[in-house]
């Protein structure tokens, strides 16, 4: 019945119930980890001290669910409800790691599962280029191709994102925002609403990761790939609204757009496998590379200040995909790559500084 209220009320109350339930299940999500030792152990990738609790996916989870179930109209695009069931599998698979630790290829089976439980139940694929490569609409099989990728690849782009604290939680909430606030624009009120309640769900967690002391959690695999495949499906959605709704309200090149909000999980992830295979490593081997583990040199250690700026770092991409809107797609999107490159650049050389400057060595070439 919620669901037939105004949208008016329904964007308030779902947006008040997500950050309500977000925020009084800290405490007993919380209890629960340390009583059944769900919790994370340093290693020697840990950039964190003593056993912190990895289960705070539930938080993000329950709050997302329960004001979608309660206020969005399934009835009105039916493939929500696939959107729904892909995020719930996604997120079993997720916390099911976070307990029993599964192998990386277990855990992408159960990803394949989430992805085309949407693709092929909901019939959710990216069917329109927009302009990209001077392409419109394309073939249903290149679509369905290029979904399940992106979806895949954004998934485990956010996972591996979170490394520090607040900083998944961090680009998840300001990338969804953004995408809710177009959504919005251009008349998608249901999508819209979804964003926003990720949104809502999402911040409660952000503080308690980020400046929680005694119930500090973390996300766990059980937060970050059903965040990564929400953001997944909000792009593609994106991606699906014809460009001539996209102009009449001011956007023009909305596949760099959609690449420049999500630039900075994409391109360090593209960046980290690329290097690794150039190294002789797996794309997967697990190490201290990326981009917060660099700032994290820099600033002694301190997340707070690491994730604030890559959270700079993220929404001065937005800024640029917004400004950028007269460019070509191509255009934006090589300057988007171009400027990421000299940003870590700069971060790798100062992190090497650093490092040299403690071991009192000079800086390696």
């Amino acid at each position: 019945m919620l669901s037939l209220l105004p949208d008016t009320w329904r964007f308030v109350l779902s947006i008040l119930i997500a950050l309500l339930i977000g925020w009084y299940i800290r405490i007993p999500i919380f209890k629960l980890a340390i009583r059944k030792n769900f919790v994370d152990r340093p290693n020697n990738r840990s950039s964190h001290i003593g056993c912190v609790p990895n289960i705070g996916g539930i938080i993000v989870f329950l709050s997302f669910v329960v004001s979608c179930t309660l206020f969005m109209q399934f009835d009105t695009f039916y493939e929500l409800q696939y959107i729904l069931l892909g995020a719930i599998l996604i997120f079993i698979i997720g916390i099911y790691d976070d307990f029993v630790q599964i192998s990386p290829r277990k855990k992408l089976k159960g990803e394949i599962l989430g992805v085309l439980a949407l693709i092929l139940g909901g019939d959710f694929y990216l069917d329109n280029l927009s302009g990209l490569f001077g392409m419109g609409y394309i073939y249903s099989w290149a679509g369905i191709i290029l979904s399940f990728i992106a979806l895949i690849g954004l998934i485990n782009a956010i996972n591996l994102l979170d490394g520090i604290d607040g900083l998944s939680s961090g680009v998840a909430l300001c990338d969804s925002l953004f995408f809710g606030i177009c959504l919005y624009k251009v008349g998608y009120l249901e999508y819209a609403l979804l964003c926003f309640i990720l949104a809502a769900s999402i911040f409660p967690f952000f503080l308690i990761n980020l400046f929680g002391n005694r119930s500090k959690m973390f996300m766990g695999d059980s937060g970050a790939l059903m965040v990564g495949f929400l953001l997944g499906v909000m792009a593609i959605k994106m991606g699906k609204i014809d460009i001539i709704e996209w102009k009449a309200n001011g956007y023009f090149a909305i596949p760099a757009l959609i690449f420049s909000v999500l630039a900075v999980p994409i391109l360090d992830t593209l960046r980290l496998f690329v290097s690794r295979w150039m190294r002789g490593f797996s794309p997967f081997k697990a190490d201290k590379s990326h981009l917060h583990h660099k700032l994290l040199i820099i600033y002694d250690g301190v997340h707070m200040k690491a994730t604030f700026t890559i959270l700079v770092l993220n929404l001065m991409f937005i800024c640029l995909g917004v400004i950028g809107q007269k460019m070509s797609n191509e255009l934006l999107i090589l300057l988007d790559i171009v400027l990421f490159s000299l940003m870590f650049y700069i971060i790798n050389e100062l992190a090497k500084r650093k490092l040299a400057a403690r071991n009192n060595s000079p800086v390696k070439s």
